[in-house]
């Protein structure tokens, strides 16, 4: 190979590189509630004990799930999510628990489906089961 064709080879992986840096994977996403997750928000009516039992509004829910989006969307990408999963999202720190139904609308749109909250803490967790796919931040 002569040192042209070297150089054009060069030129040509360097652009590749260019481009697939600047390639972006992006997701729309819904999220929706279910009237079950609409009844558990309000804790103050449960009974419950522990510090934080304040209602959980939507813009809560929705700050929530957009705390944990990229963490969402790249399970998605890599098919650890698939339609119609179900996996949780959960916090101590901001106290709150979240199981999410992922419904596949089109391959970059889904919508998330707020199942319940729960008010996450130490001594009141939600309860998972076996091999469920979880995220906690």
């Amino acid at each position: 190979m002569n040192k042209i064709s070297l150089y054009k080879d060069f030129l040509l992986e360097k652009r590749i590189a260019q481009i697939s840096a600047n390639v972006e994977i992006r997701f729309g996403f819904d999220i929706i509630k279910t009237s079950h997750a609409e009844d558990r928000s309000d804790f103050s009516k449960r009974g419950l004990s522990g510090d934080n039992q304040y209602y959980i509004s939507n813009l809560e829910i929705k700050e929530f799930v957009l705390y944990f989006i990229k963490d969402i969307a790249a399970s998605i990408a890599s098919g650890e999510i698939v339609n119609q999963d179900n996996f949780i999202i959960r916090s101590v720190d901001r106290e709150l628990s979240i199981p999410i139904i992922a419904e596949e609308v089109s391959k970059t749109y889904w919508k998330l489906i707020v199942k319940t909250v729960f008010r996450e803490s130490n001594f009141n967790q939600l309860k998972i089961s076996k091999d469920q796919l979880v995220f906690d931040k």
